[in-house]
């Protein structure tokens, strides 16, 4: 039986929205391995989408009824729209979780001398699809009966999760479920919470902004932004009644100017393509001509709106710790590398040049920083456990340690599932689709690699890691908002050096296995958080999951196999900077692969300050996290007060922010995001100014205006770059090159 909120708009839509989310995120990914989950996003321009096509008239709809048409049958629900965003999600995670901006690239760039003879290769399409559909689905039957030990039971937050289906409810009008926990968290009154002023305002714009949006480099993790801030109690319905109906109206008024912001974006993106000095000017060369700034040492301006409109969702303190990383990196490191020779090649070769050098140094930053923040975060939740029963149990006894029975039998059902048996998931399914899936990644990874020595008991090791390390991803996904893929999939590696050393191939695969399944058992979570709270069937979702999912290793193999005839992967134009990542770990813990020179030594000064600073982020937030459950269980309201010392350490920069802009990307792409962090702190100061209201958290998500407007511009160039890219196959060449020094494209990158 299919639920009532699986319909043909809801999947279409779906697959619309997922399939340019799919495009866009392998054209960033490939740019600068930068990707997008867009749940926010995804709900937004789905309803969007939905609303755009006008009811069928009067006398039509009497004639096919009201469940007739596949776009109407009935106003659009919120349930439909959970099932909705699920789809699209699925769909445009899938250049992710199938490695096709990070681990297929390394394929490419295998040397036997380096690689224990594995020797590089390229995918046919057939094959790349066999290779995205073994990793596609195995995270998701693993995860789904895990919803209610993470949903029900722990009520695990999944800020992202809670502030899209808070998105929902505001755009249709509707409250959310009220979990008793979330109630008491707010003293009370589930219906708001008050920010430090004292005022009430929506959780929506209290969540930090989705990395790992789920705005977030591809290496490390996946969450709304790579710098996620949780918010404790952030399980409430969105606002109260006086403030709904202003949000809605401030969303209605917002779908023009998306459209308008896509089409401006694209319109840009396709002037760039024929006068390609439009995305690489060279103002830093007014300031030093005779040093080549743009050409020689990567120093120019990509005034692309939608890496500004990634800057807006990132948020300013994201973006300002991707600027002071491409301060650090590309001014003084990359001169000093070249200067004292411990790098030989031109700066900006990414095989011997200081582009190759700085690469080394931000792999230690995002390794140290986040293998510290899983062992904190196990260790936390190890320690916190137990606390956790005891104070639920001392909240069971009441204050006065009589029990209370009222207490007891509503926390009890609110533990139960709470869905009609047609609405979940039937468990043949599961287990069905485990088997299966589970099968045929072993068939499919044998048959794809079983000549260069990848067996059985690689790939079976693969899935049995990958399935622990999923549940690891969903557990840090639902306390910090930080779905770690990246940081898993190295995890996996080292398993693989140990089992398998001097093994590359299989160490690439192995982490390929768990970086998707740790990627689709962490969204699906994601989803079921939003679809409970919304009331979305769980077997819709997961319905809309395997179709996103199905038509997303479609999409994103053809687009994949698009751009690799079309430019070099890895290459200048499309870099791939997470191939050599992953590729650059694998040669290190399998064979000591020799470091450049001096590297060594800025490596472990780096990664010890940033392994330092990712602690304390850490141990900050499952500090605060502890607090808000304490406040909650004891029925007393939120406290914005907390020690200076936090308040200090949550202003450190991101260590993967910083690493992103110290060797991923060139400094291009880090300023137009730190303008679009610049240009949200002004617009929500300038807001606050005129309500007379106090000026908001740089860590707050932003507008829904901006969220909005940061749609439109992201995925028009998305939308764009299909066009640039067939432009490219048929041969059409820029009008003009005029004024390019460095970083143009095309025939104009002389």
């Amino acid at each position: 039986m299919v639920p009532d909120d699986v319909t043909p708009r809801a999947l279409l839509g779906g697959i619309a929205v997922g399939s340019l989310l799919a495009f866009t995120n392998l054209y960033f990914g490939l740019q600068s391995s930068w990707i997008t989950m867009a749940s926010l996003q995804a709900a937004l321009v789905g309803y969007g989408l939905v609303k755009l096509f006008p009811a069928p008239p009067t006398w039509l709809a009497s004639r096919i009824g009201s469940s007739g048409s596949p776009l109407h049958s009935g106003p659009f629900s919120p349930q439909e729209n959970a099932v909705l965003q699920a789809t699209a999600v699925s769909a445009g995670a899938m250049p992710l979780a199938a490695g096709l901006i990070g681990i297929v690239p390394a394929f490419t760039l295998l040397d036997p001398a380096r690689d224990g003879g594995a020797s590089p290769f390229k995918f046919s399409l057939a094959e790349l699809m066999l290779w995205s559909g073994s990793l596609a689905f195995f995270g998701v039957f693993f995860a789904a009966p895990l919803r209610v030990t993470f949903v029900l039971k722990e009520k695990l937050r999944f800020p992202s999760g809670t502030a899209t289906a808070q998105l929902i409810g505001v755009i249709h009008n509707v409250k959310l479920r009220q979990d008793e926990e979330v109630a008491s968290q707010e003293g009370g009154d589930p219906s708001a919470r008050a920010d430090e002023s004292g005022e009430h305002r929506p959780l929506l714009w209290q969540v930090h902004a989705p990395v790992n949006s789920h705005e977030e480099p591809e290496d490390l993790g996946t969450s709304d932004t790579p710098n996620p801030a949780p918010v404790p109690g952030v399980d409430a319905s969105p606002s109260t009644q006086a403030e709904e109906p202003q949000t809605s109206q401030e969303i209605e008024e917002s779908w023009r100017p998306m459209w308008y912001s896509f089409l401006l974006s694209a319109g840009v993106t396709l002037l760039a393509y024929f006068i390609p000095v439009v995305y690489a000017v060279p103002a830093f060369d007014i300031l030093s001509p005779a040093h080549d700034l743009a050409k020689v040492w990567g120093w120019w301006f990509t005034p692309s709106l939608s890496y500004v409109g990634q800057g807006v969702i990132m948020g300013f303190p994201t973006s300002a710790a991707m600027f002071a990383g491409a301060i650090v990196g590309w001014g003084i490191l990359s001169p000093l590398a070249h200067h004292y020779g411990w790098a030989k090649g031109e700066p900006l070769d990414a095989d011997t040049g200081s582009r190759a050098w700085l690469l080394w140094i931000a792999l230690a930053i995002m390794t140290s920083e986040s293998f510290v923040g899983i062992l904190v975060l196990l260790f936390t939740w190890r320690g916190s456990e137990p606390q956790r029963v005891r104070a639920q149990a001392r909240g069971a006894r009441g204050v006065n340690g009589i029990g209370s029975s009222a207490h007891l039998t509503q926390s009890r059902k609110s533990d139960d599932e709470d869905e009609p048996a047609a609405r979940l998931i039937p468990a043949s399914w599961l287990l069905v689709g485990l088997v299966l899936s589970a099968g045929s990644a072993v068939t499919i990874l044998i048959y794809l690699f079983g000549s260069q020595g990848v067996d059985f008991l690689h790939v079976a090791l693969g899935i049995l890691v990958a399935a622990v390390l999923a549940v690891l991803a969903v557990r840090s996904l639902g306390t910090v908002d930080l779905n770690p893929v990246g940081a898993l999939g190295k995890l996996s590696q080292l398993v693989f050096a140990f089992v398998a050393p001097n093994h590359v191939l299989a160490n690439l695969v192995g982490g390929a296995l768990a970086e998707g399944s740790a990627m689709h058992a962490g969204e699906l979570m994601q989803d079921f958080k939003t679809g409970h709270l919304v009331r979305a069937s769980p077997r819709g979702q997961f319905v809309g999951q395997l179709v996103g999912g199905s038509v997303g290793l479609v999409v994103s193999s053809i687009g994949y196999k698009a751009y690799e005839s079309s430019y070099a992967i890895p290459g200048p134009e499309m870099p791939a900077p997470a191939a050599r990542l992953w590729l650059n770990f694998a040669r290190l813990i399998n064979d000591g692969e020799q470091l450049p020179a001096r590297s060594k030594e800025f490596m472990i000064a780096t990664a010890a300050v940033f392994a330092t600073s990712g602690a304390l982020k850490t141990v900050v937030s499952a500090r605060q996290n502890a607090r808000e459950h304490r406040r909650a269980l004891q029925g007393r309201p939120r406290s914005p007060l907390r020690p200076r010392w936090e308040t200090i350490v949550a202003w450190l920069p991101n260590g993967i922010a910083f690493a992103v802009g110290l060797g991923l990307n060139t400094p291009n792409y880090t300023l137009a995001r730190l303008l679009g962090g610049l240009l949200s702190i002004w617009y929500q100061r300038r807001q606050a100014q005129k309500r007379g209201g106090k000026a908001p958290s740089p860590f707050d998500l932003p507008p829904v205006f901006l969220l909005v407007l940061s749609a439109g511009f992201v995925l028009g160039e998305g939308a764009a770059s299909i066009v640039t890219l067939l432009l490219r196959q048929v041969g059409a060449q820029p009008w003009s090159c005029w004024g390019c020094r460095g970083g143009c494209s095309g025939i104009c990158a002389g």
